[in-house]
C-alpha cells in the first residue's frame, strides 16, 4: 500500500471517529422530534399512556408521554424524544431519535423499544417482535 493512500484512509478514519464523537457530545440529551407525528392517540387507552414512567435522574430510564402524541425521555444515558399511536391494547411507538453518548454501566435496553403494553401502573416496553424488554412503573 502506497504512503499516500495510508495516509489518507487514516484522515478518513479520524474525520468519522471525530463526526461521531463530535455528534455524540454536542447534546445535552435534547433532541429533535421525528418530523412525522402519528394520527390516533385517541383511542382507548390514549388517556391512560399519558404522563411519566419510570424515574427522571440520571442512569435510570424512562419515557413521558404526552396527550398529543410526543414521548421524550431517556434510556438511562441518552436523551429519546419519538411518537406513539394507541392501537387496540398496544402503544406503538416509532423509531427514536436519540443522542449517542457512551455511558459506562448503563444498560440501555429501553433503546430497542418499539412497543409497550400497560399492565395496571407499569408500561411493559416491547421490541419489534413483540418480546418484553423491560418493565417502568408509572412515577408519582
Amino acid at each position: 500500500m502506497s504512503r499516500t493512500l495510508a495516509r489518507t484512509l487514516i484522515g478518513v478514519a479520524v474525520l468519522g471517529i471525530l463526526t461521531m464523537v463530535g455528534t455524540a457530545c454536542t447534546s445535552d440529551g435534547d433532541v429533535a422530534a421525528p418530523t412525522s407525528t402519528p394520527t390516533g392517540t385517541s383511542g382507548a387507552g390514549a388517556a391512560d399512556i399519558v404522563g411519566l414512567w419510570g424515574e427522571d435522574a440520571t442512569g435510570k430510564p424512562s419515557l413521558e408521554f404526552t396527550a398529543d402524541g410526543e414521548v421524550r425521555g431517556s434510556d438511562g444515558c441518552n436523551g429519546i424524544v419519538t411518537t406513539y399511536t394507541v392501537e387496540g391494547d398496544r402503544i406503538a411507538l416509532a423509531p427514536f431519535a436519540s443522542t449517542l453518548k457512551a455511558c459506562m454501566g448503563v444498560d440501555d435496553w429501553l433503546r430497542g423499544a418499539r412497543a409497550a403494553e400497560l399492565d395496571g401502573d407499569v408500561l411493559v416496553a416491547l421490541d419489534a417482535t413483540g418480546e418484553r424488554l423491560g418493565e417502568l412503573a408509572r412515577s408519582g
